[in-house]
């Protein structure tokens, strides 16, 4: 589990910017719902909220969020566009903020 974890940080690093997360899903391969589908979308919304509840305790709540944003992104191109576009325009906000 460790070297496939590993493997999908690289991969997601050597992306493009902007579409890393939709050509992730489309390398995927997924098609038609599906019992595991839903699950792992349920599971990233949980990550997500549990994250949200931590963010104002010490700890890793961003953490969590991105986990749980990735893991629906996995398994949803809404998901997928929207951490594309959230990319993005991070992007271009901390360009702003840096003056580069």
């Amino acid at each position: 589990m460790r070297n496939r974890l590993g493997k999908s940080w690289r991969e997601l690093k050597r992306g493009e910017p902007g579409r890393r997360f939709q050509n992730r899903y489309e390398r995927r391969g997924r098609s038609g719902g599906g019992l595991r589908k839903w699950l792992l979308i349920a599971g990233g919304l949980l990550l997500v909220l549990a994250g949200i509840v931590f963010l104002p305790l010490p700890g890793p709540g961003m953490l969590i969020i991105a986990a749980g944003a990735l893991l629906m992104a996995e398994e949803s191109l809404s998901a997928a566009r929207a951490l594309d576009w959230l990319e993005r325009k991070a992007r271009r906000a901390f360009a702003k903020l840096s003056g580069a």
